[in-house]
């Protein structure tokens, strides 16, 4: 436990996973202002999938280049630069006109990108192995702790300010986090690759790299249907319980948080877990077969419910939806050669994107074509159970 606690290890940890929420606060801000916003924007509610697409289909793009970025300017300049664009991207989205909130958009899918490879650069380099997929499961707790702060923190703000005046808590938490960047930094300094230039061929190298190797090609594989399944859920699980069976704003931004903050917990206790008492290659299809469970719930879900059956099924799919991320990117990095575990979250978060842009996308045609919440969800709980037997499947043949 001292080596966890050197202090070489844990600052970056806390650095980066305080960006982290920050960043994912401003992308989930998206969904969480759907259902004020849609009016002035002219749009349903439902069609708020398409604006998170654009997000992730920008980050899907510019993730590849990453490990170049990080190499030129380094990872402590690479996440300021990316937390900029967070605030950038509110700030144009609330001037509530379209052609700006699909700029927006765009510029949140820009401080996205880096995000994952630039924590992934820093912390391997850092990490103890046998702690390693601890601490990637604590760095991914800024996922789902930027959910929380979106479920906690704009609806209430969204009743009393309305939806444009909420998004202004985004640049204040930005600049937050600016301060405490580089005030403490985000870990050694390291040698950079000065002048290096981006072509082509580096670009897609590290994609290269991860569809050649075969089971780096399986867990891409299999993360791109769980990214694009969890993420379908954060964008249309607030919309449902908001919109559909008609709870209160606060009640439903509530639920939507401990959603959430299970998955902080979750990813804590698998991270520690991972590793030490069972292998993460199990760890990975149990905990899809659990977020397909608690898809099924919600998709049997009704008003008559009580509370806390709802906060019940949060829980759940906080631990399968939530629970699943910090494993897999510690996993990947074990798997990658010395010195290139940036190059290989690039190479695997694009695949991961690609799942998060088609899953919000999908979900909107499904709503659009059945006009039914419960069909999306049990649909988006078959994906789920079969990438979780693939990926099971091709880990034993290996």
């Amino acid at each position: 436990m001292r080596d966890l606690l050197q202090r070489q290890v844990i600052t970056p940890l806390l650095v980066i996973l305080t960006i982290q929420s920050i960043l994912t606060l401003g992308s989930y801000s998206i969904p969480v202002i759907a259902s004020a916003a849609a009016a002035d924007f002219g749009i349903s509610a439902s069609a708020v999938g398409g604006a998170v697409s654009i997000v992730y289909l920008t980050a899907m793009i510019v993730g590849l280049p990453s490990g170049i970025f990080i190499a030129r300017f380094g990872a402590q300049r690479v996440f300021q630069m990316i937390l900029l664009c967070t605030a950038t991207g509110a700030v144009l989205i609330s001037l509530a006109h379209p052609l700006w909130a699909l700029l927006g958009a765009i510029v949140i899918g820009f401080s996205t990108a880096p995000m994952n490879p630039a924590g992934s650069h820093v912390l391997s380099r850092v990490s103890p192995p046998r702690w390693q997929p601890l601490i990637f499961s604590i760095k991914q707790c800024g996922t789902p702790a930027g959910g929380m702060l979106a479920g906690a923190l704009l609806p209430p703000l969204i009743v009393a300010y309305g939806w444009r005046s909420a998004l202004y808590v985004i640049p204040a938490c930005v600049l937050c986090a600016l301060l405490i960047s580089q005030v403490f930094g985000v870990g050694q300094k390291e040698p950079r690759r000065a002048g290096s230039g981006i072509t082509l061929r580096e670009v897609v190298s590290s994609l290269r790299f991860v569809w050649n190797d075969r089971l780096q090609r399986s867990h891409a594989l299999a993360g791109m249907v769980f990214a694009g399944s969890q993420l379908a859920l954060a964008t249309y699980l607030i919309v449902y319980l908001w919109r559909e069976l008609g709870l209160a704003p606060e009640l439903a931004g509530w639920i939507y948080a401990t959603h959430h903050i299970s998955g902080i917990a979750a990813r804590i206790l698998l991270g520690f877990v991972a590793g030490k008492w069972i292998a993460t290659r199990t760890v990975l299809p149990l905990l899809a077969y659990i977020m397909a469970a608690g898809l099924v719930a919600v998709a049997l879900s009704n008003e008559s419910w009580p509370v806390w059956v709802f906060y019940g099924v949060a829980i759940v799919l906080g631990i399968g939806g939530n629970g699943w991320v910090g494993l897999f990117l510690s996993e990947i990095a074990i798997l990658a050669p010395a010195g290139r575990a940036a190059d290989t979250t690039s190479g695997n978060q694009f695949f991961m994107y690609g799942g998060i842009v088609t899953g919000p996308a999908i979900g909107s045609l499904l709503l659009g074509a059945t006009d039914s919440y419960p069909v999306l969800f049990l649909t988006i709980a078959g994906a789920v159970t079969l990438a979780g037997a693939g990926l099971s499947l091709m880990t034993r043949k290996s």
